[in-house]
């Protein structure tokens, strides 16, 4: 089929070109995987949870002292956002696939910058309620550690889904930084656990846990290193090979880690709170929703090509995604506002966000 104002046929198009593009498409659709599932483990942990705890940030301190703090950070977060959304519209009409994968990497790490302060946004207006009671903080801090699990899952999952010829000395570098951060975070919480445990047996399962843990991450960068020293099948293999015992040592040690005993005792809400609290998870839950849309709709988009029969129908979905997300940043800060809005605020009995 020839090429419109080109008079040439796609054959006739250098294959660098075609190849090019076709790589930037992949890309786009790996990062919208990524942001995808980032958001939406972010959501589960946070807003759909029914559990109420403070959101802390790496090194155990609250993401923000005060509600007015949090408020204006999510209002601050929610025009960056408007922005984002702009520009991944604009670079995606203009075919700049690199461009728009950047900028959705910067919208998932904003969207779960949003839903965390949120979420503690949402925790301290509920507490500050009368006859609500505090949480009561326990040895370790789910949420810290499965999102540490989610993050080693992930990039292993770079290892085994990237071809070798895109294994580049970048990625790998970012690879073996991601893994060592993660698990520096999850040796120090197991530690501090350890030291506070007051089981025996918990004591000594924290240490074992993270040998073991640090073991298999031994074994995995070692190959991470000879695939960027001498890269081939047999070394890129041999990552994809004991990626494996990471994931599930990494696994094991988080399943134990947020057994109930050792993770405190969540707030206790009046009717009120819960009411507080729900207006402000369900607004924050607006634009996670609309973003994970928009998401879904940049893959699609990637994946068909420009002349395919159903791109005006996956480019409408995108735009109103991109009003959807609009819509829900304005939602939530009216209730940040206002600490109630009527269309999130459900009735007294309820206890979801849905």
């Amino acid at each position: 089929m020839a090429s419109s104002g080109s008079g040439k046929s796609d054959s006739e198009v250098p294959t660098n070109i075609l190849s090019g593009s076709l790589q930037q498409r992949k890309r786009l659709s790996s990062i919208c995987d990524s942001c995808k599932s980032k958001m939406q483990l972010v959501a589960d942990l946070l807003l759909l949870s029914s559990e109420t705890r403070p959101v802390v940030t790496a090194d155990g301190q609250q993401v923000a002292e005060t509600f007015d703090k949090c408020r204006d950070t999510v209002i601050a977060r929610t025009k960056e956002l408007s922005i984002i959304t702009h520009d991944i519209q604009s670079q995606l009409n203009m075919g700049k696939f690199v461009e728009v994968g950047d900028r959705l990497v910067e919208m998932g790490d904003l969207v779960v910058s949003l839903t965390e302060f949120s979420a503690h946004a949402a925790y301290l207006a509920a507490v500050e309620t009368p006859g609500s009671q505090p949480a009561v903080p326990g040895l370790v801090d789910r949420y810290k550690v499965t999102r540490c699990r989610h993050e080693v899952e992930q990039t292993c999952s770079v290892l085994r889904l990237t071809s070798l010829a895109d294994l580049t000395p970048q990625l790998l570098l970012e690879v073996s930084q991601n893994i060592l951060r993660n698990l520096t975070t999850l040796t120090d919480a197991s530690s501090l656990a350890s030291e506070k445990s007051k089981d025996r047996f918990a004591k000594e399962q924290f240490k074992a846990s993270v040998k073991c843990m640090s073991t298999s991450a031994t074994a995995l960068l070692a190959c991470v290193k000879e695939v960027k020293t001498c890269p081939s099948e047999l070394s890129r293999n041999r990552c994809v090979l004991f990626s494996g015992p990471l994931v599930q040592a990494v696994h094991a040690l988080v399943g134990f880690a947020t057994e109930p005993q050792f993770l405190g005792k969540p707030a206790a809400l009046s009717p009120e709170g819960k009411a507080v609290q729900t207006a402000v998870l369900g607004g924050a839950m607006s634009v996670v929703s609309a973003c994970v849309l928009l998401t879904q709709g940049l893959r699609d988009i990637s994946q068909h090509p420009e002349n395919s029969a159903q791109m005006p129908g996956y480019r409408e979905r995108l735009r109103n995604s991109a009003c959807a997300v609009s819509d829900g940043c304005t939602l939530l800060s009216q209730a940040l506002r206002e600490r109630s809005s009527p269309r999130t605020l459900p009735p007294v009995n309820s206890h979801s966000v849905n």
